[in-house]
């Protein structure tokens, strides 16, 4: 995204399949909060969106959101950013995908049918799939490219 507005972040999170009461929840602010960032009314402060991207699995879009929002902190790392973070995304991607394979079998008993009928348990499939696609995306982007466009040595 060549400039991050308000607009790009409801098409990220659309994207991402989460709703602007879930992202609320996991960055601890309100559903409102979230309409207003992504309808411009409100800029989000560093921190938060560093979160956001967090959440919605690419950290990396903090980088051009800072160039576009604080032209003069352009380059500058995040603190929570890791030195390492292929090893931590692949991990993180690890405990994803062992969290997904946990529900496979209480997913099997209620989808022998072919549908899963429980709400709560297609939700919490949605959940565990949505954070394993995350950490996958976290890592396609590292593999990608690292800081400054430079590969990534793991």
């Amino acid at each position: 995204m060549a400039v991050f507005a308000g607009s790009d972040l409801k098409k990220w999170r659309d994207t991402q399949g989460i709703s602007q009461a879930d992202l609320a929840e996991r960055i601890s602010c309100d559903a409102s909060t979230i309409a207003r960032y992504e309808n411009g009314k409100l800029k989000p402060n560093p921190d938060v969106m560093y979160e956001i991207c967090e959440v919605l699995g690419d950290v990396d879009k903090w980088t051009t959101w800072m160039r576009t929002e604080y032209p003069a902190s352009y380059g500058r790392m995040h603190p929570e950013t890791t030195d390492h973070p292929l090893p931590g995304a692949l991990l993180t991607l690890y405990a994803e995908m062992a969290d997904v394979l946990d529900l496979q079998r209480e997913a099997s008993r209620d989808g022998a049918d072919g549908k899963i009928d429980d709400p709560a348990m297609q939700e919490k499939i949605r959940k565990e799939v949505t954070e394993m696609i995350q950490a996958a995306q976290r890592v396609r982007s590292l593999l990608g490219g690292g800081q400054n466009g430079k590969p990534v040595d793991g």
